[in-house]
């Protein structure tokens, strides 16, 4: 059974304080209605489920018959005659169908009614009617993603949602629940594994995104036949042959065009045209993405969704990672450019590797190429000069300068959290 929109929502009296014994009690306030930027345009009956995230209904008043697709999340596909679908995919489609049964009433909600996806598809918040509250106030996305049947699935246009569905998601992920579940898909390989991963969106380019799997435990992994896919199943890429990992290893998955191993032997490539990772959002109109990794069963062994949250945890580069020093340079223009640097330093016990972090300023972008990595104590300088670049700098050769008169320098994850800042 669903939850009520009521407790999705959160739409519930909130205790502003708590009051002191014997005190007059606190006032209380209704929380904002997440719903607020949601238009409903129709009102239909269910008539078939087609898989986790997609139903055919009939318009009440037109007949018209749609073939819907869920807003907020991206359910497991079902295998076909033509396509073996993915692990996961019977049971999604399975839930859905308990959840909608034939003759549901539902209404359809969207920010814009011309919102559609692939296959001129009609995207919308699916809410379906409570025969006890007399209501449409149960979220069918939110089922499906409370009870593990979906990845975190975004439309800019039609975010209004989509903080809920992730915190329903992040629930389902920490319980394991699933498509979640580790061994959902078979008795789960090489359980010692650990493995990170960290995105890098790049400057807007398709050459400059990039996904770093590396392995941050004390034992070789092979990752053979493993798995690496986005939200929306545009990028799958299953690593090949030989793709074996020792502590500390690393591999950089770019979206773009290229030659395996080649500018070095950590480089493998999806070859796609097109960008795969959207420029995140803030909540509560929350947009992003994330990177999964699946082992050769199609168990989901390890995931990175960004934006950060309000229950994001801390990075681990949180406190160690800072800005040690700074400099606005002097002179004007070129001169000025190249004579500025600034330098960051690991103050933490542990080695400290920056894939998929940045350094932002007013006046550039600098995305930390996937291998730099700290040892505890170590610093590396950026500098604008066109000397060669060593372990502990690089220079960057600035035509203009990366720090104006005033402003400030960020340091920050591939999650957007801010973990080091510097103002003048």
């Amino acid at each position: 059974m669903l939850r009520p929109l009521v407790a999705l929502c959160s739409l519930v009296l909130l205790v502003t304080s708590i009051p002191a014994a014997h005190a007059e009690p606190s006032p209380v306030q209704e929380a904002p209605n997440p719903w607020r930027n949601v238009q409903a345009w129709e009102t239909a009956v269910v008539q078939r489920v087609v898989d986790g995230d997609t139903v055919i209904v009939n318009d009440e008043v037109t007949g018209a018959q749609s073939r819907v697709r869920l807003l907020g999340i991206n359910a497991p596909e079902k295998p076909t005659k033509r396509k073996p679908g993915n692990c996961g995919g019977v049971q999604a489609l399975e839930t859905l169908t308990a959840l909608l049964p034939v003759g549901t009433r539902v209404r359809l909600l969207s920010s814009d009614r011309a919102s559609t996806g692939k296959a001129q598809r009609p995207q919308r918040v699916v809410l379906a009617y409570n025969e006890k509250t007399g209501e449409f106030d149960q979220d069918v996305a939110w089922g499906m993603a409370e009870r593990g049947w979906g990845v975190w699935f975004t439309v800019p246009r039609e975010a209004a949602m989509s903080s809920l569905y992730r915190a329903a998601i992040e629930g389902a992920q920490q319980r394991r629940v699933g498509m979640w579940s580790p061994e959902l898909c078979g008795a789960i390989e090489q359980p010692d594994a650990s493995l990170s991963i960290r995105i890098t969106r790049g400057n807007g380019s398709v050459a400059d995104e990039t996904v770093t799997v590396r392995n941050t435990g004390g034992t070789t992994v092979d990752i053979t036949g493993w798995m690496l896919r986005d939200a929306g199943n545009a990028g799958w890429y299953t690593f090949p042959g030989g793709s074996v990992l020792t502590p500390g290893d690393y591999r950089v998955v770019h979206t773009g065009k290229g030659r395996d191993r080649k500018p070095t032997g950590h480089d493998v490539y999806r070859n796609r045209k097109t960008e795969l990772y959207v420029d995140p959002g803030r909540e509560p109109n929350l947009v992003g993405d994330g990177a999964y990794l699946l082992d050769r069963a199609g168990n989901f062994r390890s995931w990175r969704e960004y934006p950060c949250t309000e229950r994001c945890d801390p990075d681990e580069g949180m406190g160690t990672l800072v800005i040690e020093d700074l400099s606005l340079g002097k002179n004007r223009g070129k001169k000025r450019a190249q004579s500025q640097f600034i330098r960051v330093a690991n103050q933490g016990a542990t080695t400290l590797c920056l894939d998929g972090y940045r350094m932002q300023t007013e006046g550039l972008t600098y995305w930390f190429p996937s291998g730099t990595c700290l040892e505890p104590g170590a610093t590396l300088t950026l500098h604008g000069g066109d000397r060669r670049s060593w372990s502990k700098a690089t220079y960057l050769n600035r035509k203009k300068p990366m720090f104006y008169l005033s402003g400030s320098a960020q340091i920050i994850t591939d999650r957007d959290q801010v973990l080091a800042e510097r103002f003048w």
